[in-house]
This record gives structure tokens, sequence and C-alpha cells, in this order.
């Protein structure tokens, strides 16, 4: 019988605002219940003190402690699939290095996101836009020796991918990562396909961020933030719609043994949920 666990990960460290942990939150209570899959939720610190940058990395000790957790949780578990709702990107980590040491050549990893997530401390701070170089055994130094079963570049197929950044582009060629910026249509499901078709991967490990979406369409996300008008990233474009049509292109062709959900960020909520704790009554 296959096991499949299911991690409720309310990891806001790697980018560095609480919103997070209340998206795994939602996540947690939207996603499809299945009583064969056992949830658990790993232990994250709530506490709003100001991280300290370490290295050139906002609370990178924290976050390299949660990776650990979550690590030593799979490894008891030891699961055939796993589905990760986080919290922020980094949530990937650990659980797409213990199914890239379990299903070797067989897994190939789609990369659903608007943005290429290979950051390295020189360039950026966050460590929620290093999990795929730390998976790459680039990325952060610190948190990318945790990796132990590291993927090569012919292993990644992005999705939804805006144009990077200067300095992202240029690491993305000396990884040597293939990609296709998809401003005016996304990559469409038949190619999906016949990457996977051509690489031999039956087993499939896909990082849902929802920035790849429109925030037209959805609005839990980084750029409608309210009262914020600029960003330092491109928006995604995908509708939901066009993710649905993805996946199941992908789960036509492999079986999807690992699936992360990240970067919900219920702006509203959060904002609602401050104004009740000021409320009397409630104490």
């Amino acid at each position: 019988m296959t096991k499949t666990t299911r991690l409720k990960v309310p990891q806001w460290q790697g980018g560095n605002n609480l919103t997070y942990a209340l998206g795994a939150d939602i996540l947690s209570f939207l996603a499809p219940k299945n009583l064969e899959q056992k949830e658990i939720i790993v232990p994250i610190s709530e506490l709003e003190e100001p991280l300290i940058r370490e290295n050139g990395v906002t609370g990178q000790s924290v976050v390299a402690e949660n990776v650990d957790k979550m690590t030593a949780i799979i490894q008891e578990e030891a699961p055939d699939k796993i589905i990760t709702l986080g919290g922020d990107c980094l949530v990937s980590q650990a659980p797409f290095d213990y199914l890239h040491g379990k299903y070797e050549d067989k897994l190939g990893v789609i990369w659903l996101d608007a943005h290429p997530d290979i950051s390295t401390p020189a360039i950026f701070f966050n460590a929620h836009a290093m999990v795929l170089g730390n998976l790459l055994k680039d990325g952060d130094p610190v948190l990318a020796e945790k990796v132990q079963h590291p993927f090569e570049a012919k292993d990644i197929l992005y999705v939804g991918l805006q144009q990077p950044t200067v300095d992202e582009e240029a690491i993305m060629q000396r990884l040597g990562l293939q990609y296709q910026v998809q401003a005016q249509s996304r990559l469409a499901p038949e190619t999906i396909i016949q990457w996977l078709k051509h690489h031999g991967f039956t087993k499939v490990a896909v990082h849902f961020d929802l920035d790849v979406l429109d925030p037209n369409e959805f609005r839990s996300l980084y750029f409608s933030e309210p009262g914020t008008a600029k960003h330092s990233a491109e928006a995604g474009k995908m509708s939901l719609l066009e993710v649905k049509e993805t996946m199941q292109a992908i789960a036509e062709q492999s079986e999807i043994v690992g699936l992360t959900i990240a970067e919900l960020l219920p702006w509203d909520a959060q904002n609602l949920k401050n104004l009740l704790n000021g409320f009397d009554i409630f104490r």
C-alpha cells in the first residue's frame, strides 16, 4: 500500500513574513482531506522577534533548524509520497531531497513558479528564494550542505517562469539550467509531457508556488499586499485553469509523488485576525 504523508509547515522565516504561517493553516483547511493520509504539523516558532541576518541570509540558523525538523520527520515516516503545505518556498527542500534519494533518476521536478529560486546570499537575503539552488548544491552554502541527494540541471523544468533578474540569469547560466520565459503564454501541457517522456521521469515532484498565478485573478499573493505598489520581482501570469491543466498533464504522463503548495499570503485574513486580537471581548 502506498504511504502518503501530509506535512503542514507554517514556516515564515524563509520569507521573513509571519503571514506565511497563516497561509499554511489556510492551505491545510482548503486541501482535500484523505483519512489515509496522515497529516503532521511541523513545529515552527511563531515568535515575531526580528530575525538576524547571518552570513547574508535572514534567520539562517532558524531556517536551517526548520529544515532539520522536516528531515527528521520525513525520515521517521519514510513515506512513498509527500504533500507539503507551506509556508514559504523553502519548505520544498527536505521533501524533494528525500524523494530524490528514494526514486533517484526516475524523479523529475516541475517548478511551477514565476521565479527561479536559485538566488545566493550574494544577490539576495531571504532563504525562500534560494531553495532550488540549495537542491542543486548551490544557493546558500549552509542550507545546501544539508541536501543529501542533490539534483542536476537536467532534472528541472520551469513552468510559468517570468523574466529573471540579471543576477539570476547569470546564476542560471552557470548552473546550466534551461528555461523559457513565459510572459505571453505558459509552457503547453504537450511540451511538459514530452519533457517527462524524453528524460524517462516516471515519478515527479511538483513545486507549486502560488506566485505563479496572475494576481488579477488570485489575490492572496506577495504582489497584492495592501498599500504596496512596487515589487522587486515579476508577478505571475498563469490562470487557475492553466494550473489545473498543467497538473492534469503531469499526472497523465507520470506519477506525482511530491507536491508542495507554498507562498499563500492571505493579507485580508491576517489583517482581520490582527484587528480581532484587539477586541476586549475575546480576552
